[in-house]
Protein backbone atom coordinates (compact mmCIF):
# COMPACT_ATOMS: atom_id res chain seq x y z
CA UNK A 1 0.00 0.00 0.00
CA UNK A 2 1.33 3.39 -0.97
CA UNK A 3 2.37 5.66 1.90
CA UNK A 4 0.29 8.74 2.58
CA UNK A 5 1.82 12.11 1.80
CA UNK A 6 1.56 14.76 4.51
CA UNK A 7 0.26 18.11 3.23
CA UNK A 8 -0.23 21.21 5.38
CA UNK A 9 -3.09 23.28 3.95
CA UNK A 10 -3.81 25.19 7.14
CA UNK A 11 -2.60 28.49 5.66
CA UNK A 12 -3.82 27.97 2.12
CA UNK A 13 -5.69 30.79 0.46
CA UNK A 14 -9.08 30.01 -1.03
CA UNK A 15 -7.53 29.72 -4.49
CA UNK A 16 -4.88 27.33 -3.22
CA UNK A 17 -7.57 25.27 -1.49
CA UNK A 18 -9.55 24.98 -4.73
CA UNK A 19 -6.42 23.86 -6.57
CA UNK A 20 -5.68 21.34 -3.84
CA UNK A 21 -9.12 19.77 -4.39
CA UNK A 22 -9.46 19.89 -8.16
CA UNK A 23 -6.18 20.54 -9.95
CA UNK A 24 -5.14 16.89 -10.15
CA UNK A 25 -4.09 14.27 -12.65
CA UNK A 26 -6.95 11.78 -12.69
CA UNK A 27 -7.03 8.09 -13.47
CA UNK A 28 -8.23 6.77 -16.81
CA UNK A 29 -12.00 6.33 -16.98
CA UNK A 30 -11.63 2.53 -17.13
CA UNK A 31 -9.94 2.59 -13.72
CA UNK A 32 -12.38 5.10 -12.25
CA UNK A 33 -15.32 2.82 -12.99
CA UNK A 34 -13.64 -0.24 -11.43
CA UNK A 35 -13.79 -0.20 -7.60
CA UNK A 36 -10.88 -2.61 -7.38
CA UNK A 37 -8.64 -0.35 -9.45
CA UNK A 38 -9.90 3.04 -8.34
CA UNK A 39 -7.04 4.71 -6.51
CA UNK A 40 -7.70 8.47 -6.34
CA UNK A 41 -5.25 10.97 -4.95
CA UNK A 42 -7.17 11.60 -1.72
CA UNK A 43 -6.55 8.01 -0.61
CA UNK A 44 -2.90 8.97 -0.24
CA UNK A 45 -2.98 12.43 1.35
CA UNK A 46 -2.79 13.21 5.05
CA UNK A 47 -3.91 16.80 5.44
CA UNK A 48 -3.16 19.21 8.26
CA UNK A 49 -5.74 21.99 8.17
CA UNK A 50 -7.56 24.74 10.03
CA UNK A 51 -11.14 23.52 10.58
CA UNK A 52 -12.78 26.94 10.76
CA UNK A 53 -11.03 28.25 7.66
CA UNK A 54 -11.74 25.06 5.74
CA UNK A 55 -15.43 25.19 6.68
CA UNK A 56 -15.64 28.80 5.53
CA UNK A 57 -13.96 27.84 2.25
CA UNK A 58 -16.53 25.10 1.67
CA UNK A 59 -19.38 27.53 2.31
CA UNK A 60 -17.86 29.97 -0.18
CA UNK A 61 -17.43 27.22 -2.76
CA UNK A 62 -20.95 25.85 -2.36
CA UNK A 63 -22.54 29.28 -2.57
CA UNK A 64 -20.72 30.17 -5.80
CA UNK A 65 -19.55 26.97 -7.55
CA UNK A 66 -20.13 27.71 -11.23
CA UNK A 67 -16.60 29.03 -11.88
CA UNK A 68 -15.35 25.46 -11.55
CA UNK A 69 -16.79 24.56 -14.95
CA UNK A 70 -14.42 26.95 -16.72
CA UNK A 71 -11.33 25.94 -14.76
CA UNK A 72 -11.34 22.16 -14.49
CA UNK A 73 -12.15 19.17 -16.65
CA UNK A 74 -15.17 17.01 -15.92
CA UNK A 75 -12.97 14.13 -14.62
CA UNK A 76 -11.16 16.56 -12.31
CA UNK A 77 -14.48 17.84 -10.98
CA UNK A 78 -15.77 14.31 -10.49
CA UNK A 79 -12.73 13.27 -8.46
CA UNK A 80 -12.63 16.55 -6.55
CA UNK A 81 -16.23 16.24 -5.42
CA UNK A 82 -15.58 12.67 -4.35
CA UNK A 83 -12.68 13.98 -2.25
CA UNK A 84 -14.89 16.63 -0.65
CA UNK A 85 -17.37 14.03 0.62
CA UNK A 86 -14.87 11.27 1.49
CA UNK A 87 -14.45 10.35 5.14
CA UNK A 88 -10.90 9.17 4.35
CA UNK A 89 -9.75 12.75 3.69
CA UNK A 90 -9.27 14.58 6.99
CA UNK A 91 -10.36 17.97 5.63
CA UNK A 92 -13.41 16.66 3.77
CA UNK A 93 -16.79 18.25 4.34
CA UNK A 94 -17.92 14.93 5.80
CA UNK A 95 -15.38 15.35 8.61
CA UNK A 96 -15.82 19.11 8.93
CA UNK A 97 -19.53 18.88 9.73
CA UNK A 98 -18.76 16.19 12.32
CA UNK A 99 -16.10 18.30 14.05
CA UNK A 100 -17.47 19.00 17.52
CA UNK A 101 -14.84 21.70 18.08
CA UNK A 102 -16.50 23.84 15.40
CA UNK A 103 -19.52 25.95 16.39
CA UNK A 104 -22.73 24.25 15.33
CA UNK A 105 -23.86 27.46 13.60
CA UNK A 106 -20.85 27.36 11.29
CA UNK A 107 -21.48 23.73 10.43
CA UNK A 108 -25.13 24.57 9.80
CA UNK A 109 -24.00 27.24 7.33
CA UNK A 110 -21.95 24.59 5.56
CA UNK A 111 -24.84 22.16 5.31
CA UNK A 112 -27.41 24.74 4.18
CA UNK A 113 -25.01 26.14 1.56
CA UNK A 114 -25.18 22.75 -0.19
CA UNK A 115 -28.62 23.75 -1.44
CA UNK A 116 -26.91 26.30 -3.69
CA UNK A 117 -24.36 23.71 -4.84
CA UNK A 118 -27.22 21.56 -6.10
CA UNK A 119 -29.30 24.43 -7.49
CA UNK A 120 -26.51 26.24 -9.30
CA UNK A 121 -24.10 23.43 -10.17
CA UNK A 122 -25.26 19.82 -9.91
CA UNK A 123 -28.67 20.57 -11.45
CA UNK A 124 -26.79 21.69 -14.58
CA UNK A 125 -23.75 19.38 -14.36
CA UNK A 126 -24.51 16.17 -12.43
CA UNK A 127 -21.10 14.67 -13.31
CA UNK A 128 -20.80 10.87 -13.10
CA UNK A 129 -21.50 9.50 -9.61
CA UNK A 130 -20.11 12.00 -7.09
CA UNK A 131 -23.16 14.28 -7.09
CA UNK A 132 -25.65 11.43 -6.94
CA UNK A 133 -23.81 9.85 -3.99
CA UNK A 134 -23.24 13.14 -2.15
CA UNK A 135 -26.02 12.71 0.39
CA UNK A 136 -25.39 8.99 0.66
CA UNK A 137 -21.91 9.85 1.96
CA UNK A 138 -23.18 12.48 4.39
CA UNK A 139 -26.32 10.70 5.65
CA UNK A 140 -25.24 7.08 5.88
CA UNK A 141 -24.21 7.37 9.54
CA UNK A 142 -27.92 7.38 10.44
CA UNK A 143 -28.57 4.39 8.20
CA UNK A 144 -25.86 2.23 9.76
CA UNK A 145 -26.49 3.35 13.33
CA UNK A 146 -23.29 5.30 13.94
CA UNK A 147 -25.62 8.21 14.68
CA UNK A 148 -29.02 7.87 16.32
CA UNK A 149 -31.65 10.56 16.71
CA UNK A 150 -32.74 9.25 20.10
CA UNK A 151 -29.34 10.13 21.51
CA UNK A 152 -30.22 13.79 21.06
CA UNK A 153 -27.42 16.33 20.90
CA UNK A 154 -25.56 16.62 17.63
CA UNK A 155 -27.04 13.42 16.21
CA UNK A 156 -30.44 15.11 16.31
CA UNK A 157 -29.28 18.61 15.37
CA UNK A 158 -27.25 17.53 12.34
CA UNK A 159 -30.04 15.25 11.18
CA UNK A 160 -32.53 18.12 11.32
CA UNK A 161 -30.14 20.43 9.45
CA UNK A 162 -29.62 17.90 6.69
CA UNK A 163 -33.33 17.16 6.49
CA UNK A 164 -34.21 20.83 5.98
CA UNK A 165 -31.57 21.18 3.26
CA UNK A 166 -32.74 18.01 1.53
CA UNK A 167 -36.33 19.27 1.69
CA UNK A 168 -35.25 22.48 -0.06
CA UNK A 169 -33.35 20.53 -2.72
CA UNK A 170 -36.38 18.28 -3.26
CA UNK A 171 -38.38 21.44 -4.02
CA UNK A 172 -36.10 22.45 -6.91
CA UNK A 173 -37.28 22.11 -10.51
CA UNK A 174 -34.72 19.43 -11.35
CA UNK A 175 -35.24 15.69 -11.73
CA UNK A 176 -31.62 15.06 -10.83
CA UNK A 177 -31.97 17.06 -7.62
CA UNK A 178 -35.16 15.17 -6.78
CA UNK A 179 -33.41 11.81 -7.08
CA UNK A 180 -30.37 12.99 -5.13
CA UNK A 181 -32.49 14.39 -2.32
CA UNK A 182 -34.63 11.25 -2.13
CA UNK A 183 -31.47 9.16 -2.05
CA UNK A 184 -30.21 11.14 0.93
CA UNK A 185 -33.57 11.04 2.70
CA UNK A 186 -33.62 7.28 2.32
CA UNK A 187 -30.40 7.07 4.35
CA UNK A 188 -31.01 9.90 6.82
CA UNK A 189 -33.95 8.21 8.61
CA UNK A 190 -35.58 11.45 9.71
CA UNK A 191 -39.02 10.92 11.29
CA UNK A 192 -40.69 13.49 9.00
CA UNK A 193 -39.51 11.82 5.79
CA UNK A 194 -42.77 10.05 4.95
CA UNK A 195 -44.80 13.27 5.19
CA UNK A 196 -42.25 15.15 3.08
CA UNK A 197 -42.22 12.47 0.38
CA UNK A 198 -46.02 12.27 0.30
CA UNK A 199 -46.20 16.04 -0.18
CA UNK A 200 -43.61 15.77 -2.96
CA UNK A 201 -45.66 13.12 -4.75
CA UNK A 202 -48.85 15.17 -4.43
CA UNK A 203 -47.12 18.22 -5.90
CA UNK A 204 -45.71 16.24 -8.84
CA UNK A 205 -48.59 14.32 -10.44
CA UNK A 206 -46.48 13.91 -13.58
CA UNK A 207 -44.10 11.46 -11.90
CA UNK A 208 -43.65 8.17 -13.71
CA UNK A 209 -44.45 4.93 -11.89
CA UNK A 210 -40.71 4.32 -11.52
CA UNK A 211 -40.09 7.77 -10.05
CA UNK A 212 -43.00 7.41 -7.65
CA UNK A 213 -41.78 3.97 -6.58
CA UNK A 214 -38.32 5.37 -5.83
CA UNK A 215 -39.83 8.19 -3.75
CA UNK A 216 -41.92 5.72 -1.76
CA UNK A 217 -38.85 3.51 -1.21
CA UNK A 218 -37.00 6.54 0.17
CA UNK A 219 -39.91 7.23 2.52
CA UNK A 220 -39.54 3.68 3.87
CA UNK A 221 -35.72 4.03 4.08
CA UNK A 222 -35.27 1.27 1.50
CA UNK A 223 -32.92 2.88 -1.01
CA UNK A 224 -29.51 1.48 -1.87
Amino acid sequence: MRERTAVDISRYTYEQFISFLFERDVQPKADQSNPKRWNPWFFHVEATFDSKRTCEYYVRLFLEPTFLLDRFSRPQLEEGFWAIQASSLECSVHNIISDTDLPIALRNDCITSMFHLFKNFFAKEPLETSANMWWDSLCFDWQCGNRKRERGGEDLLLQDMMFQTLASILDLDSEFCHVSALHGLGHLHHPDTEKLVQRFIERHPQLTEGQKAYALAAAKFKVL
